[in-house]
């Protein structure tokens, strides 16, 4: 398992989503201002609109600790959709995330509401609302078999979005037990192009993914339509140049681009000084930072597994072009960054300024 990957499985998001979110949400309000709000460990993942509450972007994503999730697991109310993504309304503003309401639903046997939805050029997440038959109670082990998203209105196995794909259980309605809402989200640089149709889907309700023979609570299929529609975020790209050389395998690699974020970046590197045969046997893993402005640093992806790293999920991907060789790195960062404060790039050896 890649250091990419071990966070989204770490983590356990249990933010409670009201029903009614002009009603709910007041009222939780009103309760956080007589005591202090939990505080809340971590955060991950973006999102886009809906009139109900919120998890977000980027990262990856609002992660708990297991200890967090368990102990306050109806507690963690008071979070909306840029809070999620560690924001306040102003500063969201500032770098641009923005959510957008959608109204897709689909039955029978279990029906599903899509609430929100939030696009960058990396990064989906969805918000969707179930409603099981009464016998069915939502504990926070129950997923789905598969799931994910594609272009197009209905499911199509040739246009799955690829990339590092995670659905967690939000929250468990208090009254209703049989109804429960869950974040789905994917990392990937197979990005649904803006303006195209798309949708989320979801395969066969399951009791615990995690088990040999996991036991399906209801067979089926669902899918939730939407409009691929990217987060006007801002973005910095840097065009690698000859000179933009790192240590790796032995060798150097190349950067071809970097693209930095506000909830994650792409590194795309030309690495043909490797035997091709090699890189599917070797680590390639990164030590990447981001030098910013106030001179702290923030640590993208290493290879040590004490490192703080402020990416939640991310995906690999190599390349073949001519007789050339790529590999594409996609991170998303736990927490909105501010990349206006970036400075610079640290890949292995190398330092890339972001500005001069």
């Amino acid at each position: 398992m890649t250091e990419f990957d071990k966070n989204i499985q770490k983590r356990i998001k249990n933010m409670p989503i009201p029903d009614s979110y002009h009603e709910k949400v007041k009222e939780v309000l009103e309760k956080i201002e007589e005591g202090e709000p939990v505080p809340v460990k971590k955060k991950r993942h973006p999102v886009k609109a809906a009139a109900v509450i919120l998890v977000l972007i980027l990262a990856g994503s609002l992660a708990f600790s297991a200890t967090r999730a368990k102990a306050g697991f109806m507690e963690l109310f008071t979070q909306n959709l840029l809070s999620f993504l560690g924001l306040e309304q102003e500063s969201s503003k500032e770098l641009g995330i923005e959510s957008q309401k959608q109204e897709s639903v689909s039955k029978p046997d279990l029906m599903m509401e899509l609430q929100e939805v939030v696009m960058d050029t990396q990064n989906i997440y969805a918000v969707v609302k179930i409603t099981a038959p009464p016998s069915i109670e939502f504990t926070e082990s129950m997923s789905f078999d598969y799931f994910g998203f594609c272009e197009g209105t209905n499911f199509n196995a040739s246009e799955v979005v690829g990339g590092a794909r995670s659905c967690e259980l939000l929250e468990v309605s208090r009254e209703r037990k049989n109804v429960a809402t869950f974040v789905v989200n994917v990392v990937t640089d197979e990005q649904i192009p803006e303006g195209k149709e798309a949708c989320v889907f979801f395969k066969d309700l399951i009791a615990d993914p995690t088990e040999t023979e996991p036991n399906v609570l209801i067979e089926g299929m669902w899918t939730l339509n939407f409009m691929a529609e990217y987060t006007k975020s801002q973005d910095i790209t840097i065009e690698g140049t000859s000179d933009m050389s790192y240590s790796f395998l032995d060798t150097t690699a190349t950067v071809k681009k970097i693209k930095l974020l506000p909830l994650g970046m792409t590194l795309k590197a030309d690495v043909s000084n490797v035997p091709r045969e090699e890189l599917g046997i070797s680590d390639t893993r990164l030590t990447i930072r981001l030098k910013m402005a106030d001179g702290s640093e923030l640590i993208v992806q290493s290879p040590d597994p004490d490192a703080k790293e402020i990416t939640s999920s991310g995906s690999m991907a190599e390349s073949e072009k001519g007789d050339r060789t790529y590999l594409k790195y996609v991170s998303q960062f736990e927490k909105a960054v501010d990349i206006n404060q970036i400075l610079g790039v640290y890949i292995e050896d190398l330092y890339v300024p972001v500005r001069g």
